[in-house]
This record gives C-alpha cells, sequence and structure tokens, in this order.
C-alpha cells in the first residue's frame, strides 16, 4: 500500500436516534448518528413500534401522499368529464343519425306521394284519351254510316206506301 494516500480509520461510536443504542465500529468519521437500528427496526423486532423521526421526514411523507390523493382525485375528475363529454358527443351523433334516418324517410314518403300522384295523373290522361278517344271514334263511325245510308227524313212522321203494281192499275 502505499503510504499518505488513505483516510484515517477510526473506532467509531455509533447511535440510534430510536432508542439510544450504541454500538462500535471502524469508519473514517468519529462518530455516527442514526435514526433507527436493528434494535428498534420492526422488520428485526417484528413488533410495530413508534417511529421516532428526527427530521420530520414521516410528516413530509404524509403530507407528500396527502397531496397525491387529492392530484388523484383530480385526475378522476378529469376522466370522468372527459367520459361525460365522449358520452355525450355518442349521444349527438346518435340523435343526429336518428334525425338523418327521420329526414330520408320523409322524403321517401313524399316522393311516394309524389309518384302516385303522377301515376293517377297519368292515368286520368289515359282514361279521358281513351274515353275522348272512344267518342271522335263513335262520331267518326256516325259520319261514315250516315254518308253510306241517306237518312230518313225526319218531318214527314207517316211513311209512305207504296203502291204495288198491280193497285195502280186499277185506278
Amino acid at each position: 500500500m502505499k503510504a499518505d494516500i488513505h483516510p484515517q480509520l477510526h473506532e467509531t461510536t455509533v447511535v440510534c436516534s430510536g432508542c439510544q443504542t450504541e454500538f462500535k465500529t471502524h469508519s473514517i468519521r468519529e462518530s455516527i448518528r442514526i435514526e433507527i437500528c436493528s434494535n428498534c427496526h420492526p422488520f428485526y423486532t417484528g413488533k410495530q413500534s413508534r417511529i421516532i423521526d428526527t427530521e420530520g421526514r414521516v410528516e413530509k411523507f404524509i403530507k407528500k401522499f396527502q397531496d397525491k390523493e387529492t392530484r388523484i382525485s383530480k385526475r378522476k375528475r378529469k376522466t370522468a368529464t372527459r367520459v361525460a363529454e365522449v358520452v355525450a358527443q355518442e349521444e349527438r351523433k346518435k340523435q343526429k343519425t336518428i334525425e338523418e334516418k327521420a329526414a330520408r324517410e320523409e322524403a321517401r314518403n313524399l316522393h311516394r306521394e309524389e309518384q302516385v300522384a303522377l301515376k293517377s295523373a297519368r292515368e286520368a290522361e289515359e282514361k279521358a284519351a281513351a274515353e275522348s278517344g272512344a267518342v271522335q271514334a263513335a262520331v267518326a263511325e256516325t259520319e261514315t254510316i250516315s254518308s253510306e245510308t241517306p237518312l230518313k227524313n225526319v218531318t214527314d212522321p207517316a211513311p209512305k206506301t207504296q203502291v204495288s203494281s198491280g193497285d195502280a192499275e186499277a185506278s
């Protein structure tokens, strides 16, 4: 070993602030104070003894986690708000879809009604055309019949009797 490069090693007294137990060991320091030792630590003793806090670390720890609980609740509130917004947005989408379907159905019904009206109008026109065609055909037929056969004199109510050739000689 090289000389004068290593730290000075002392016999050191270690004092526990929890149970005031002292024991000796070797260290480069002359005295050491610890918060908890194996004589009072719950892991070694199996008991939950009172923790003596010399520097306020327990209070800091408790305070830290109390704030953490508040942060968790804020986080939960934010999450709940987001979930509510998403649900509301989905409801709006569903309502919009329902309204669109109703509008499409109403448009279909109007279209059907228009088609039925157009069909009935066409049928009425065809029927009227057929009736007028029938009337025109009847008129044309009567005209052809009248041109082929002469009309009787309507003013003469009594029909003329024909005289047979034997009667004519007798008179």
